[in-house]
């Protein structure tokens, strides 16, 4: 009850709380094993071949899945790429050695965040600027594709997120774009995506993924929230974490439940 006002009702003290979470992540993860900050995504058709993760990233194979799943709606090689909120920076890492965009920014509102990454991540055409969502510090029709990974809930003006994508989207770029809303903000959610002016190419439904990304992770994000938080942080962090389910179902949600969704924007050439 208490997280679902601070994200429908007092939008500020929310994005306050999700900094000093930031900041403490920061702070505590000393060997470097948080470098991934979303929900995750699992395949649940046995059908569908396994995504293919080197033995050292095996551990975040579900958070990276879930930037594979929205990343290959299109193809990078070639393009210039933005991603905003883009915290630890495993994702930006991710997709500059997988799909091979020409550069690839990373802009976060942390400056511990943005740090971490140009000091931990070294490829070429990658970097990381400390920035604020809500006003992208980039020239017009600066970037062929704007990404954003399970951040937008946090912002207190999201529709000024929305109209900076716009702004700095190159005509015929992309936006790829998931995150989740409760039930009650479903309605509102759709206006603000559809007042983008943005075609609309796919939108999917990804609770069930998500779901059940958490499931399988839940031990290991326990034992991470236990080795690094004092126990009086255990609920707090198990929340943030998606420990406890982050409110999600899987379908017909009611007032006080969510539902997680992926989407394929791109921009017209006028």
């Amino acid at each position: 009850m208490i997280n679902r006002l601070l994200y429908t009702q007092f939008p500020t003290i929310r994005q306050i709380l999700t900094r000093i979470t930031y900041k403490y992540i920061s702070l505590i993860d000393k060997d470097q094993n948080i470098l991934f900050m979303n929900y995750g995504y699992a395949n649940l058709d046995p059908r569908e071949r396994s995504l293919e993760i080197s033995d050292e990233n095996e551990k975040y194979r579900y958070e990276i899945q879930l930037y594979h799943h929205l990343a290959s709606s299109i193809e990078w090689k070639g393009l210039d790429a933005l991603e905003v909120s883009s915290g630890r920076g495993g994702g930006s890492h991710y997709i500059k050695n997988h799909f091979k965009p020409k550069s690839l920014v990373g802009v976060d509102i942390s400056r511990q965040a943005t740090r971490f990454c140009n000091k931990n991540y070294s490829i070429n055409g990658l970097t990381f600027v400390k920035g604020n969502a809500e006003s992208l510090r980039f020239p017009d029709n600066s970037f062929d594709v704007v990404i954003n990974v399970e951040a937008s809930l946090y912002y207190p003006h999201v529709e000024d997120f929305f109209r900076s994508v716009v702004r700095v989207l190159k005509p015929n770029g992309h936006f790829l774009y998931t995150d989740m809303r409760y039930a009650e903000e479903l309605d509102l959610w759709r206006e603000q995506l559809k007042r983008m002016g943005l075609k609309l190419l796919r939108e999917k439904n990804i609770t069930p993924n998500v779901i059940k990304a958490m499931d399988l992770y839940r031990e290991y994000r326990m034992n991470l929230i236990k080795t690094y938080t004092p126990s009086f942080l255990y609920g707090p962090f198990s929340n943030f974490a998606g420990v406890t389910g982050a409110g999600l179902v899987a379908k017909d949600p009611k007032i006080g439940e969510r539902t997680y969704w992926s989407f394929v924007f791109r921009k017209s050439d006028t």
